[in-house]
């Protein structure tokens, strides 16, 4: 069987990956999941901490079919190491796995790895990460924790769209986890409750 392939096109470029469902599965799922239903598709990046981490979303999106939890695949004890060219999911708390808010390594990051999923590898278009690291941002502060970085793009750069081959496998539905809070920059409507 083949692994799925995910390319996601930025306004800047396109980047291909590589997702392991092996590794990863609940994750792989989620962002099938999402990307089928164009939750990703003509929204601008919301942070850049160059050296760091592009997170694509930490509003879910600005969509209620994002806001959801899911289990946290790395406590299976099978999980890929945080850097460069990977994708993961991130969340919040102990953590808790946010099933649509997916980032991209910008270095090694030790802190990341063993904790949030990473369930992907850029197969091709990594230039294209660099070139968003670089664009100029400003901040934003992130109410109660002013030690939070959010740097967010001047001139907006987009995700396009989000297509993922999964080479006629049904991924179907992601596990959700139920009666977790709600995180304070989610929507008011969400899947959660």
């Amino acid at each position: 069987m083949l692994n799925p392939i995910a390319k996601i096109k930025f306004s800047i470029g396109e980047i291909h990956l590589e997702l392991y469902p092996e590794i990863a599965p609940n994750a792989v799922k989620s962002f099938s999941y999402l990307a089928k239903k164009g939750v990703f598709n003509h929204y601008p990046i919301e942070r850049i901490v160059p050296g760091w981490v592009l997170d694509m979303s930490y509003h879910a999106f600005h969509n209620p079919k994002a806001c959801y939890f899911i289990p946290n695949d790395v406590k299976s004890g099978k999980y890929l190491k945080a850097e460069f060219g990977t994708i993961g999911l991130g969340g919040y708390g102990p953590p808790h796995i946010a099933g649509g808010e997916f980032f991209f390594p910008l270095d090694d990051c030790p802190a990341i790895t063993g904790t949030y999923p990473i369930f992907g590898k850029v197969v091709e278009g990594l230039e294209v990460l660099r070139d968003i690291e670089k664009v100029e941002t400003y901040s934003v502060p992130f109410p109660g924790e002013p030690e939070v970085k959010i740097n967010t793009p001047i001139k907006p750069i987009f995700i396009e769209e989000v297509e993922v081959e999964t080479y006629g496998e049904d991924y179907g539905v992601p596990e959700k986890l139920r009666g977790m809070e709600k995180p304070l920059f989610w929507p008011v409507l969400w899947d959660g409750e």
